[in-house]
């Protein structure tokens, strides 16, 4: 299993952070590996999207649950080409901000090709979790406080 895992200092409150991280337009800002993201469906505190984007140098599309609490959203992939992915985006509050930390877990399921798969990508799929927390910020503080 491959993990990669950022954290960015956020000067906005928890309810824009939140906003940012479930809207697809902030995900599409910068260097991420989200190309375009569709909202299916929102029921309470879940949100069904499908994903297309890249995969290192593969191109990657899956349909994922968001689900929202107070600190943290996860996202279970609920179907894609891995054998499985889990995300999660942790906020915690601190004097300076609030501390968004995104995790991201791939399970290949290639077999005995999976650690070669984990090694030749994971300086990519670091760079590209910075890479959301980067936009994702920008995203939050930049929002007004009646944007949603």
């Amino acid at each position: 299993m491959m993990i990669a895992e950022a954290s960015v200092m956020v000067r906005a409150p928890l309810d824009r952070i939140r906003e940012a991280v479930m809207d697809p337009a902030a995900y599409i800002d910068g260097q991420t590996k989200v190309q375009e993201m569709f909202v299916e469906s929102r029921q309470g505190d879940q949100v069904v999207a499908r994903i297309n984007g890249h995969l290192g140098p593969f191109r990657s599309h899956i349909r994922a649950r968001y689900t929202v609490g107070d600190n943290r959203i996860e996202l279970e992939m609920l179907w894609g080409r891995l054998r499985g992915f889990h995300a999660v985006f942790l906020m915690d509050e601190h004097p300076d901000g609030v501390l968004l930390t995104h995790r991201e877990e791939y399970d290949f399921g290639y077999g005995p090709l999976s650690p070669l798969l984990d090694r030749g990508l994971k300086h990519w799929a670091v760079g590209s979790v910075r890479a959301e927390v980067a936009a994702l910020k920008r995203s939050a503080e930049g929002r007004g406080p009646s944007e949603g």
